[in-house]
């Protein structure tokens, strides 16, 4: 689990609509819903909502879900409809490199139930879509009791297809509709999808690029993504406009109104607390609202990244959590606005932050408050307690050991880690530099700023992440412990790097700012 992702009044620019925005609207089961890309056309059942697409390696154009999550198991499960495209050829020689699994585009849809979902047994009929050949495929033996049921049709090209995804103790209750849906399956026209690849991943030169040359390129790539999102915003998300973002929201006008108050409201906080990092203006982004806790979790089951902000979209992701609402139910929100701002510095920046900053802006913002024009970032009760239980045991950590994780080393070997343990005391470190004294005690108004352009610096010469390709779907032992490892020595490079870089302090220097961190724990109220 990443446990990762602020007080002070801000003035705040409301969002001004530039059309109604309505709650997500349910598809009707007597309309079909062309997809060109995959030149296909079905009828998704009736209630089903639209979800952001574009996942499981390009290979879903169009995602689909039930109206809300159903009992599977020993949990719950929203169903899933995927309209699918899968590009003909592929080397299936590249799916294992250096003996690793790889993220390698999907072939077709058996590929993409065995190496998608491990499908231990993918069974196969002949079932044609109109006169079209194709055929229909049961994927069993899934991890959790899930069950794929798709639909597929041989074109020019390629496959596309139609897959469900579902509990197994769901079937019964589903079938009917299921059934109908993939019968409902027509081939229409196709278009070629063009896909927008990050500059940084076609270019091999784009480290020794100068950094205006970079800059100017991802701001290019950002405005094709968000236009492109826009000509495909999922059906029932509305758009609108704010200060720093374009609004896709699913919720009602009143809530929708709220969130871009209070992202706007955090975002002129970041830029009060953080001017060196925000000089330039932000890069083109969108701030997507969901209305409903199960699709954004049914969502976050067909990505791999899970943070609340992704890069790859260029989308600040928020749910209405009817659980967790309030003035106190921002956090999420908060870390959003705080991600984007440290990705659009460089995109290497979010996938090298080291745990004790990662979990301490996590934990930080988790627990702030927001009114829409006033942020208050008053420390949650697992913060206080933490605290409170290593003053009393005279055992607060030693700031150098938050820092370079000494606290809490990688572990040998590939074993699988723990969760990084000492969260309370990173945010109460990051609540420290954001709002009270601790920068002073560095003597570096700039420390923040000067760590993430660190490790901007730091990934250039340590490089990416070797592992950050491997697909982890029913991986192997032996081969998750090598996948650590791999990881391990690449994040334990990169933090000795930036530390080296915004913090290369002798040991005296460490040890009287230790006694102020100390001191600043003994005396706070």
């Amino acid at each position: 689990m990443r446990s990762a992702s602020f007080r002070v009044a801000c003035a705040s620019v409301l969002l001004q609509l530039s059309v109604s925005l309505l709650p997500i609207a349910p598809l009707s089961a007597q309309k079909g819903v062309p997809e060109p890309g995959a030149g296909i056309e079905c009828k998704p059942p009736k209630g089903w909502v639209e979800l952001p697409a574009d996942v499981d390696r390009h290979a879903t154009l169009r995602l689909f879900a039930a109206p809300r999550a159903l009992a599977a198991g020993e949990g719950t499960h929203t169903p899933l409809l995927r309209v699918m495209w899968f590009t003909k050829g592929g080397d299936a020689g590249n799916d294992v490199v250096d003996g690793l699994p790889r993220q390698t585009p999907f072939r077709d849809l058996e590929d993409f139930m065995r190496r998608g979902f491990a499908a231990k047994d993918v069974v196969k009929a002949a079932g044609k879509v109109g006169a079209s050949e194709g055929q229909r495929l049961t994927g069993k033996g899934i991890a959790g009791e899930l069950v794929l049921l798709g639909q597929t049709v041989s074109m020019e090209g390629g496959e596309a297809a139609l897959c469900f995804e579902v509990a197994a103790n769901q079937l019964a209750k589903l079938e009917k509709e299921l059934e109908a849906t993939l019968a409902s399956a027509t081939v229409i026209p196709r278009q070629v999808v063009t896909l927008l690849l990050p500059p940084w991943r076609t270019d091999a030169e784009w480290a020794k690029k100068d950094a205006a040359v970079r800059r100017a390129a991802r701001t290019r790539w950002a405005e094709d993504v968000v236009a492109a999102t826009l000509k495909r915003p999922g059906a029932g998300f509305k758009e609108g406009k704010s200060k720093y973002w374009t609004v896709l929201s699913a919720a009602d006008p009143g809530f929708t109104k709220k969130v871009v108050a209070a992202a706007e409201t955090a975002r002129a906080w970041f830029v009060q607390k953080v001017p060196d990092l925000t000089k330039a203006p932000p890069l083109p982004a969108i701030l997507r609202v969901f209305d409903s806790m199960d699709h954004y979790q049914a969502f976050l089951a067909a990505e791999v990244d899970q943070r609340e902000y992704q890069g790859q979209r260029r989308e600040l992701h928020f749910v209405n959590d009817k659980d967790n609402g309030g003035n106190g139910g921002y956090g999420q929100l908060l870390r959003a606005v705080w991600w984007q701002i440290l990705d659009d510095v460089d995109e290497d920046v979010l996938a090298a932050l080291p745990r004790w900053f990662d979990n301490g802006c996590w934990e930080f913002l988790r627990s702030s408050r927001c009114d829409g024009k006033k942020l208050d970032f008053a420390p949650s009760d697992v913060e206080r307690g933490r605290i409170d239980y290593q003053q009393r045991g005279k055992s607060m950590p030693a700031l150098w050991d938050l820092m370079q994780e000494l606290i809490q080393k990688s572990p040998e070997n590939g074993k699988a880690e723990d969760n990084w343990g000492y969260t309370p005391e990173c945010a109460r470190l990051m609540r420290w530099f954001w709002i009270d004294d601790g920068l002073k005690a560095f003597d570096k108004p700039s420390l923040i700023g000067d760590y993430v352009r660190a490790l901007a610096t730091a990934s250039k010469s340590v490089g990416p992440n070797p592992v950050a390709d491997v697909a982890m779907v029913g991986i192997a032992a032996d081969h998750a412990r090598e996948v650590n490892k791999r990881f391990y020595a690449w994040r334990d490079a990169m933090l000795v790097a930036a530390n080296n870089i915004a913090v290369p302090l002798p040991v005296d220097t460490w040890k009287s700012i230790n006694e102020k961190w100390l001191a600043y724990n003994q005396n706070y109220k």
